[in-house]
């Protein structure tokens, strides 16, 4: 997974010892899958949890199946302050953004 710059910066900002932002695929959504991201801790994950960075973890196997190849961006305009996750070329993704279609 791509990481860019402004998200390294944020996580860097948000995440204290021994938390990991996870990145997973829940059903629901316009596309039949949203893409959720929670702060977790440690103590909470699962050893099925694949770490991709000191900072980023999935939270299963399907999830890093279809969202390994995505970006995720840090955006802080006037509107809002969000974490930001692109899915990979060729995942279909509905208009609002905050599904996909597996």
């Amino acid at each position: 997974m791509r990481i860019t710059e402004s998200a390294k910066k944020r996580l860097d900002e948000v995440l204290g010892s021994g938390e990991f932002l996870e990145i997973g695929l829940r059903g629901g959504g316009c596309g039949g899958a949203t893409i959720e991201m929670n702060k977790v801790s440690l103590t909470n994950t699962i050893e099925s949890n694949l770490i991709v960075t000191s900072d980023v973890i999935f939270a299963d196997l399907t999830s890093q199946q279809y969202l390994i190849a995505g970006t995720l961006d840090f955006s802080d305009d006037l509107l809002s302050a969000t974490f930001i996750f692109k899915p990979p070329l060729g995942l279909e993704s509905c208009g609002c953004g905050a599904s996909v279609k597996l």
